[in-house]
């Protein structure tokens, strides 16, 4: 998967002065490897989300192209972009009262019916219990738990990459290392993984490469070495951090530093 100078721009989109909005996505330049794992950070509204739709083909840029697996995305069919790519969205907007089981079900639409696989995806997140709940009676961490189940029971032997939209957001601790955990597994296996983190320390924790984006643009991309740097990280976040060494971990501790703050 790679993107080739990809702009984006919402249309009809306006400032608060009535001058039209600037591009979500400028120029973006970058490509996916096989058995890594990818974390995208950024501030709020740096265009996280809609690089990773137009990386999904749901977003179709205005500049640039996108390649999937040597094709590209434009000319691929839905079907054939769910049999190569798998994603878990921030939310969902499921509101009828489709069970658990029949969401993570959804997962196989594109692709040959599979009771086994589907099967697999609920044990792997836990949720043989809630199979027959209804989707939106869960928690916040629940529903996340089965979009992921989802978007596992959809991975198959032609996938190239799954790609993920805050998917740890509103899970509980232990969840949110399981599943990350998983996401290593899955680059383990070959897959290119990339998935979106406001946790910094999470990306130092799991990231193979990081791409770090600021109001559009991919202002760095590298190792979480070159990239979660205080000195890289501070004047996009507007805070200043440090790095704390700790005897329990492989990998520094990433600290802000709220009292030196600078108003961005």
């Amino acid at each position: 998967m790679k993107l080739d100078q990809v702009s984006f721009t919402y249309e009809q989109s306006l400032q608060a002065d009535g001058l039209p909005a600037p591009p979500a996505v400028k120029n973006v330049t970058t490509s996916l490897s096989k058995g890594s794992v990818h974390v995208l950070v950024g501030p709020n509204a740096s265009g996280k989300t809609t690089l990773l739709k137009l990386l999904l083909g749901i977003l179709e840029p205005k500049q640039g192209t996108v390649h999937l697996a040597g094709e590209p995305m434009a000319e691929l069919s839905h079907r054939r972009r769910a049999q190569l790519t798998s994603y878990v969205p921030q939310q969902t907007a499921t509101s009828f009262g489709f069970t658990v089981e029949q969401v993570v079900t959804m997962g196989r639409l594109s692709m040959v019916k599979n009771l086994n696989v589907v099967e697999q995806a609920l044990a792997s997140q836990n949720l043989e219990p809630l199979r027959h709940r209804s989707f939106t009676e869960l928690s916040t961490g629940q529903q996340q738990r089965v979009l992921l189940a989802r978007a596992l029971a959809q991975v198959n032997e032609q996938t190239q990459a799954i790609l993920l939209d805050e998917p740890v957001s509103a899970m509980d601790l232990s969840w949110v290392h399981r599943t990350m955990g998983e996401l290593v597994g899955l680059a383990k296996q070959g897959l290119a993984v990339v998935v979106v983190l406001h946790d910094l320390n999470l990306a130092i924790r799991y990231a193979d490469v990081v791409w770090l984006m600021d109001q559009g643009r991919l202002v760095s991309c590298g190792t979480w070495q070159e990239v979660l740097d205080p000195a890289v990280l501070g004047p996009v976040y507007g805070i200043e951090m440090a790095l704390i060494e700790h005897a329990a971990v492989d990998r520094p501790i990433l600290l802000a530093v709220p009292d030196k703050q600078k108003h961005v």
